[in-house]
């Protein structure tokens, strides 16, 4: 083990080599070390869930962790200081990459471990900008405790289709509503079209849209949205 820094480029290629589905385990790993900094009274804060306290236990074992881990050193990891931009660069394009949403339900394994993440390093303010003030309205077609939402109805209803397609169970497969302001959006994107809202919802404030009222809504295809 050593304590020598990675360089950007070194801890990209050991991060992209590492198989897709550790790599919000990684990203957490690094989001648990820059916590660390603040106390572990405001760690339990955060209310992280089991997901999350199992890779804090992993990264007390050196050895498992390498193994884990393709052999990334979590001691060389903990003396990388990544910058706060260099940090939000990596959730975000991981995210955009969007690989663990077309793995069917089985996103759904993934969906706390993206809450704790998010927890972990707040997006900056300047991926809100471009949102409505006040009180908005944002649309899903999913389940209530999804994070990915839309300020595009007819996206919402395309995304509903689609999931219909796929053969989505209905009970996995609602079409919700939410009113929401700036406040509580982790950050906005529009790079694929969708006019994408992400945020940790309140469950009791989503609306199921009832199949009289959405049967009527019109498809809008996001590649006719960019």
């Amino acid at each position: 083990m050593s304590t020598k820094p990675y360089q950007m480029k070194e801890w990209l290629d050991l991060f992209l080599a590492t198989p897709y589905k550790k790599h919000l385990d990684l990203l957490i790993a690094v989001g648990i070390f820059r916590a660390s900094d603040r106390g572990e009274e405001y760690i339990r804060s955060l209310n992280l869930s089991g997901d999350t306290i199992i890779i804090t236990r992993l990264m007390s074992n050196p050895e498992s962790f390498t193994e884990a881990f393709e052999g990334i050193d979590v001691e060389r990891l903990a003396h990388t200081g990544f910058t706060d931009e260099q940090y939000e660069i990596m959730i975000l394009e991981e995210w955009k990459l969007d690989i663990w949403s077309k793995q069917g339900l089985g996103y759904h394994s993934y969906l706390n471990k993206w809450k704790d993440l998010f927890k972990l390093f707040p997006i900056s303010d300047e991926l809100k900008k471009d949102l409505p003030e006040g009180i908005f309205t944002v649309f899903r077609a999913g389940t209530t405790d999804g994070i990915a939402w839309t300020l595009n109805r007819g996206i919402a209803m395309w995304l509903f289709e689609r999931n219909k397609l796929r053969k989505s169970e209905p009970k996995y497969n609602r079409f919700l509503s939410l009113k929401v302001s700036k406040n509580d959006v982790l950050f906005y994107h529009n790079k694929k079209g969708e006019d994408e809202v992400v945020l940790i919802p309140f469950e009791n404030k989503v609306s199921i849209i009832p199949y009289n009222e959405y049967k009527s809504f019109d498809q809008e295809d996001p590649k006719e949205n960019k």
